[in-house]
């Protein structure tokens, strides 16, 4: 990043984009954090970057809140996606006898990208913005690195 610019390849419609853009971020003067996504170690900017790369691809940032999590990973890694709805006949019974799970960890295994969200709408049709019982943020995308296997004990 010497130069002051970057650049990003994005899977798009078909065929491979590139895109570039320069290394200025928008951020909050007051905390000097970036506005939008971020790396845990402040000294890591690809984060930050990709995602202005892919804004642009688009357009304007916004066009990224509220996206499809399986676009954007196709976008990012020239794959495809595959969507499986937790509460669909079809996946409950995978749960219940326990090959959903065994399905995403041989995923995982293989170096798949694997992510999940809990998508909530309130009664007007619009996505809820606010945290479930255990934490999860609703229509909010998380990616899933690894999965270790809980026993309760008494």
């Amino acid at each position: 990043m010497e130069q002051g610019f970057g650049v990003f390849r994005f899977f798009k419609n078909g065929a491979w984009t590139y895109v570039l853009v320069d290394t200025r971020i928008p951020y909050d003067p007051s905390s000097k954090d970036p506005l939008y996504a971020k790396c845990v170690d402040p000294g890591e900017f690809w984060v930050p970057l990709i995602e202005k790369a892919y804004a642009k691809l688009h357009k304007k940032y916004e066009i990224l809140n509220g996206g499809k999590m399986g676009e954007g990973m196709v976008d990012i890694s020239g794959g495809v996606s595959e969507k499986y709805n937790l509460k669909s006949p079809e996946t409950k019974e995978m749960l219940e006898d326990g090959r959903f799970w065994k399905l995403i960890k041989g995923y995982l295994k293989q170096g798949f990208l694997v992510g999940c969200a809990n998508s909530q709408k309130g009664d007007d049709g619009k996505q809820i913005e606010q945290s479930g019982p255990n934490g999860i943020v609703f229509n909010h995308a998380y990616g899933l690195l690894r999965m270790e296997e809980i026993t309760a004990t008494d």
